[in-house]
């Protein structure tokens, strides 16, 4: 039903001699499947050791070449330095000069930039009043008047008329675009109340430059020649700045790998333990990759490279990397959501795939939508890379194979149960005859029952694993619970079926009483095997406590067996939610393909997507509970 899916891993712990040890960090952030742990566990738990963690002194030179792609749009190109002789002193004051040299640069070029947009702005400003035939100097050295430029809407202009006794001065420049560009005077004394005259006329100022000179006419002319040369100008200091750039491209690139490769170094020192004049460094690797990691190793004198079992070391706890095949892989997504499994424990992910997919081809049978919803997932999966798709693609065949046994054809029942009893002679089940539901509502509770055993004999199996006996023999989950789960399942199955009656005062007694009374009594039980005081608190403060959470016990195993129901359940809701559809079909004639079109994608999206969190929720809380934590530590490769 299951399989152990948790890789098998190995303890490695290198040891050299200090003067190796960027020799040894080289090699150790290239290898890709390596499980490092932290100094820090071993040098705060043993005296005489230390750590050679402490703050990366190559990021900031690093950020600052960062800082130069982005400011300057560099695309360095990447290449490989792994150099273990460097001088960071060198390093430092090539890219300090180089960013300088680049920052002056650009700075000469913003500012030509900068006048250069002046006056073109300037340019536009003069030419919407280019008739003025009276030279800007002279406006703007008047000692008593004060000028206003700019433009106002054209429905504005009739609005001024009523202004007329106002003392200003308005002159008309040109029409374009629904403005008029005009200018107004006034003296000193009624600058205010003039200004706020024309802002109710939603009048908008032009600012003319300062190194406007002459008449508009005369100082465009002359703005133009300006504008050439500082274009010009401008196209020979970007030049240079591309051959700087280009000259500085290849050392600054060697700069950055080698800063990125000893940076990668310098972390890895965060792993090493340091005695005397030796150090080391310990992780995990999955059992497989053990000759391997000594291979990458070969070469470097006076290393030592020891290989364990993964549990050997009991101050540290092996990590978990899931290996299943190719049809349960996905479902690890599922699995790690609720928590990685312990290395001590088993994977559940082969019975999460079984389970998942069981359950939601049952409440989600049609042939049509399951093979539809398999092909989306197949191309999300293929093209988008998301991994939801490939459970998607897995769960539709399941959906299209129980759709065969429903009989149900994107929700058309009398399609395919025409052709099976013209070329097979049976009926599929008839999911809406009322003759049948009772029964898959029977059917579906016994199902979660067997899925709630299965759960129980894997607790059992885990327990005993990790040789946690009691928790494995006389708790709910563990034999008792199994004995009084499964008889009484047994039992009602039986006198159903073949009305043969188990119940009597012995089997009762034996199989229900004793388990009972057994995990009534679990925590005095424990103690005493462990040699402590049974009832510590006193029997009646234990007995209160011990029954209610009893009772709890037996009211968990019928609300999660009846919580099966919701299968059956949603088989009956997806068969009564096509029928809405095909009625509205035959009611609306020929839109009815539309109808059918729009209610397939309805049902799928809404029914798919409730069904498949409602399965979620049984494999959590159903199963999951009963046997699996998830207190595990997931298996971490290095990357730097």
């Amino acid at each position: 039903m299951f399989t152990l899916g948790i890789a098998k891993m190995k303890l490695v712990t290198i040891s050299s001699e200090l003067t190796n040890l960027e020799q040894v960090l080289k090699r150790f952030i290239e290898f890709p499947e390596f499980h490092p742990i932290s100094s820090e566990q071993f040098v705060d738990r043993v005296r005489g050791l230390k750590t050679f963690s402490s703050s990366n002194p190559f990021k900031s030179l690093l950020d600052e070449i960062i800082e130069i792609e982005s400011e300057f749009n560099f695309k360095l190109p990447v290449v490989k330095q792994e150099n273990l002789e460097y001088n960071i002193d060198q390093m430092h004051d090539n890219v300090v000069i180089i960013h300088e040299k680049l920052k002056q640069e650009i700075l000469s070029i913003r500012k030509l930039e900068s006048d250069i947009n002046l006056h073109q702005l300037a340019i536009d400003q003069i030419h919407n009043i280019d008739n003025l035939k009276v030279s800007l100097d002279d406006i703007f050295s008047c000692k008593f008047l004060y000028v206003r430029f700019g433009r106002i809407p054209m429905d504005s202009q009739e609005k001024i008329k009523y202004y007329r006794n106002k003392p200003f001065v308005f002159k008309e420049f040109s029409q374009i675009d629904g403005h008029i560009w005009c200018m107004y005077m006034m003296t000193e004394e009624y600058k205010q109340e003039i200004d706020n005259m024309f802002a109710t006329l939603f009048f908008e100022r032009i600012r003319i430059p300062e190194f406007v000179h002459g008449t508009p006419d005369k100082a465009e002319k002359q703005l133009q020649e300006n504008l050439a040369k500082m274009t010009e100008q401008l196209k020979v200091l970007k030049d240079q700045l591309d051959y700087m750039k280009n000259s500085c491209m290849t050392e600054l690139s060697t700069t950055k790998a080698e800063l990125e490769f000893l940076g990668k170094l310098y972390e890895a020192r965060k792993y090493v333990v340091g005695l005397g004049e030796r150090f080391s460094i310990s992780g995990f690797i999955v059992k497989k990759d053990a000759d391997k990691f000594k291979q990458h190793f070969e070469g470097i004198s006076d290393l030592e490279i020891e290989v364990r079992p993964a549990n050997s070391d009991k101050r540290i706890t092996p990590p978990t990397k899931l290996s299943n095949n190719w049809f349960s892989k996905p479902f690890e997504m599922f699995v790690e959501m609720y928590g990685t499994p312990s290395y001590k424990d088993i994977d559940p992910t082969l019975f999460v795939s079984i389970t998942y997919t069981l359950l939601f081809g049952i409440m989600f049978g049609d042939v049509g939508q399951g093979l539809l919803m398999s092909l989306i997932g197949f191309l999300l999966s293929k093209y988008k890379k998301l991994p939801l798709g490939k459970i998607i693609s897995r769960i539709g065949i399941s959906s299209a194979v129980f759709g065969l046994a429903y009989g149900s054809f994107f929700g058309d029942e009398k399609l395919l149960p025409g052709l099976y009893e013209k070329y097979l002679g049976i009926h599929p089940i008839e999911v809406m005859n009322s003759s049948v539901t009772m029964n898959l509502l029977i059917a579906t509770v016994l199902l979660g029952a067997v899925l709630i055993l299965s759960a129980i004999i894997m607790n059992i199996y885990v327990k005993f694993k990790n040789k946690d006996y009691i928790e494995g023999t006389i708790s709910n989950n563990g034999i008792m619970g199994l004995l009084f789960y499964g008889f009484i399942l047994i039992g009602i199955v039986l006198n159903m079926q073949a009305k043969i009656n188990l119940f009597n005062i012995y089997t009762i007694l034996l199989l229900i009483g004793i388990p009972l009374l057994v995990i009534f009594f679990k925590e005095p039980l424990e103690r005493k095997l462990n040699k402590e005081k049974a009832f510590p608190n006193g029997f009646g403060g234990f007995f209160i406590e011990g029954f209610f959470e009893l009772f709890e016990v037996m009211l968990s195993y019928v609300t999660n067996t009846m919580s099966f129901l919701r299968v059956g359940g949603f088989i009956l809701s997806h068969a009564g939610m096509m029928l809405v559809v095909h009625t509205l079909m035959e009611m609306t004639g020929q839109a009815g393909i539309v109808v059918s079109i729009f209610g397939n994608i309805f049902v799928m999206g809404l029914e798919g997507l409730i069904v498949g969190i409602q399965v979620l929720r049984l494999e959590f809380y159903e199963m999951f509970s009963r046997y699996y934590e998830g207190d595990g530590i997931p298996f971490t490769p290095i990357k730097f």
